[in-house]
């Protein structure tokens, strides 16, 4: 890497002290920075995560995934990123994974690299997924591991103003004619903060769903 292509990787992280250590570590040896969004937490998140010598940015109050990634990009955008990726805190990802997703940015002519999970187990993901892969070619529109070309970001002017679950800018670029690719992706087993309450999660999904319908479809 080199400060050209500057690889800047954005963690929002909400009570995870257990993990965010690790995943930093993980996470630097693939990136020039690490970024996280401690949203509120209530643990030792931060601490943890700036023990591993990651740039901290804190959140007095949980404000969610949206607003965190958007603080990230914010940061990194400051801070000379060519490609900002997102990548969970709770260690469902693996590190070598950012390589692949960079390199293909760096490499390949792709805007945004999305990873692809091979399961999906909500219902409600799977109807997200079955309309973005209809409309855009992305075949998991909710894995929370993407490498964005900044200039992308940049030019949108937004990552997800309609809190969409962070899908909004990938979206949107897809709209816009830039290039997608999806990477087939091994996770390891998580409980994440959106679907640990199955009928919350679903819904969850469900209204970020419409809003994307809405902006695709009827709004144009």
């Amino acid at each position: 890497m080199t400060s050209s292509n500057k690889i800047i990787v954005i963690i929002p992280a909400f009570n995870e002290a257990k993990t965010i250590g690790t995943v930093v570590s993980g996470a630097k040896m693939y990136a020039d920075e690490v970024i996280v969004v401690d949203d509120g937490s209530a643990d030792n998140t931060g601490i943890k995560a700036r023990g591993a010598v990651a740039m901290v940015i804190s959140h007095d109050v949980n404000k969610g995934y949206e607003t965190s990634i958007e603080d990230g990009f914010k940061e990194g955008v400051k801070r000379g990123a060519s490609i900002l990726v997102t990548f969970d805190a709770d260690g469902q990802h693996r590190p070598e994974d950012i390589k692949r997703l960079t390199d293909l940015v760096l490499n390949e002519g792709v805007d945004v690299a999305v990873g692809q999970r091979l399961l999906i187990g909500h219902f409600a993901e799977k109807m997200f997924a079955w309309y973005t892969n209809l409309k855009f070619g992305i075949k998991d529109p909710l894995c929370g591991l993407k490498a964005y070309k900044c200039s992308v970001y940049e030019n949108i002017g937004h990552f997800d103003t309609l809190k969409s679950i962070g899908t909004q800018l990938m979206i949107e670029a897809g709209q816009k004619g830039y290039k997608i690719k999806t990477v087939p992706i091994e996770i390891n087993p998580r409980q994440s903060r959106f679907y640990t309450n199955i009928v919350k999660g679903n819904y969850k999904i469900f209204k970020a769903m419409l809003k994307i319908l809405w902006k695709t479809t009827i709004k144009r």
